[in-house]
């Protein structure tokens, strides 16, 4: 084992004995981090940047009366490492939460995972990645583009996390991703995520989702740009826009977006129609895989929705003591570890219907193959989602407290960034800078399910951390105001 990883080990070991001969804490997660990173970024001049690095660091979270904090640090040196602690205890102590968090304290697990990679990502050479991207872009080079971008970056990380109750997980996860986008001069940019946990065999993959961003691309191209009606419209979303609109949901479903007042939706309301059902699960080597989540737990599987009804929420340990459940193990860690886990969805499994292509796109009058971002109606949920949290997430009940009722919670504006106009079922023109209106009712107006499903990945970003996430889902046909984008 190598000096780094060595040190990160030292380091983990050395604060969990901290932690544990400190009266002020009550329970103490510590990781012990080893990262060997690439990060790329490719133009038309080229390729414009190319590192290589390894990363060594610590995280921590700390339960401190009753309140928890996270720190992470690359100063793994004795001085800095009881700095560290020492802050995230005060830290703790003067969050002065009204309801002190629970932790499980009974369980403890012992567990070793080697990833779902039969190559690491790691093993390949920095040329090999930069021609991988390069040779993505060919597929477009019968384009006429003003840009085109790529930034791809992959980490072979190796983590222990040991706690202060005596659990000890070791587990090793090869993440690489490619975000591109290819900017048309006469029309949108079609913008494109793309990543996995299977390690070298990414690189292989990757050429597929350049060449399906390029007919994209071509496509919108091809079309004349065209007035799309506004007002109460029948949409159709293909698999990859029903996958963006089911990712934007699932916020509503984490335990404490509720306990924040956020979520507009509670365990057992309709969400949607009978057929739907939801699962959030852990697909082996699916770019937001994980074995064990920040707490030690395993990642399980969890049905959310069934019947078009809410089963349950995704939870933390904290969050599921209070509800009287066990966690699935969805506290997610932020890439990086630089920020706290969060409770966020993994990969969302949106069952398949019994309606093909041309029965969704049916009496439709646009059809949506990508949404841009969602903009919140809300300004105080906009504020919340976007602003600094801490770890501790029955925090979110004290916030709670001090809010009023707010009649756009669950509302947003969510852009078509890909869109087309339907007559007879056949595209007719591209429709530019139309968003559909979403409200917490418009699920129920999903009259079809698709038969095929396609996938959706991405980062999302939660009180500043950023969050691996994944959506399997068929195309959909609902009910749905359409307005001019914002």
């Amino acid at each position: 084992m190598s000096d780094e990883r060595e040190e990160a080990l030292d380091a983990m070991d050395w604060l969990l004995d901290s932690l544990e001969a400190d009266d002020a804490v009550s329970y103490a997660e510590v990781g012990g981090v080893y990262q060997e990173k690439t990060d790329i970024v490719v133009t038309d001049e080229g390729p414009r940047n190319r590192t290589e690095f390894t990363e060594t660091g610590v995280w921590l979270r700390v339960f401190a009366d009753g309140a928890a904090d996270y720190r992470y640090t690359n100063s793994l040196d004795e001085e800095s490492l009881r700095d560290v602690a020492d802050r995230a205890i005060r830290s703790g102590e003067v969050l002065a939460q009204d309801e002190p968090g629970r932790f499980d304290a009974y369980t403890t697990h012992r567990g070793t995972h080697g990833g779902w990679a039969s190559e690491g990502i790691h093993e390949r050479d920095l040329d090999e990645k930069v021609a991988a991207v390069e040779e993505g872009f060919a597929a477009a080079d019968d384009l006429d583009l003003d840009r085109r971008w790529a930034n791809y970056v992959d980490a072979h990380v190796e983590e222990a996390v040991g706690t202060t109750t005596g659990s000890v997980v070791r587990t090793t996860l090869d993440r690489a991703r490619v975000n591109f986008s290819l900017t048309l001069a006469d029309g949108p940019k079609v913008s494109r995520h793309a990543g996995s946990t299977e390690g070298a065999a990414f690189l292989e993959e990757i050429g597929d989702d350049f060449e399906a961003a390029a007919a994209d691309a071509r496509a919108l191209a091809n079309a004349d740009s065209v007035e799309a009606s506004t007002g109460e419209t029948t949409v159709a979303l293909s698999p990859e826009a029903s996958g963006q609109l089911f990712h934007f949901v699932s916020h509503y479903l984490e335990a404490d977006t509720g306990y924040m007042g956020l979520s507009p939706y509670d365990v057992g309301d309709r969400i949607g129609p009978a057929d739907l059902a939801i699962e959030d699960t852990v697909h082996a080597g699916s770019w937001a895989a994980r074995a064990y989540d920040a707490e030690v737990k395993p990642t399980t599987p969890t049905r959310l929705v069934s019947n078009g009804r809410i089963e349950r929420l995704l939870h933390n340990t904290t969050t599921a003591a209070e509800e009287d459940v066990y966690p699935a193990g969805n506290s997610v860690p932020s890439l990086g570890f630089t920020e706290p886990p969060r409770i966020h969805a993994r990969h969302l499994e949106v069952a398949a219907g019994d309606a093909d292509a041309a029965a969704l796109r049916e009496d439709a009058d646009v059809y949506v193959e990508r949404f841009k971002q969602p903009w919140l109606r809300d300004e105080f949920e906009r504020v919340q989602r976007q602003g600094v949290f801490p770890a501790s997430a029955l925090y979110a009940k004290d916030i709670d407290d001090m809010t009023e009722e707010r009649p756009d919670c669950g509302s947003a504006e969510l852009s078509i960034a890909e869109g087309y106009r339907l007559e007879d079922g056949a595209r007719a023109g591209r429709v530019d800078g139309v968003a559909l209106e979403y409200t917490p009712d418009v699920l129920r107006s999903v009259s079809r399910i698709g038969d095929a499903r396609g996938t959706v990945t991405g980062v999302c970003e939660k009180h500043k951390s950023q969050i691996p996430f994944a959506v399997t889902a068929p195309g959909i046909r609902l009910e749905a105001p359409l307005t001019d984008g914002n």
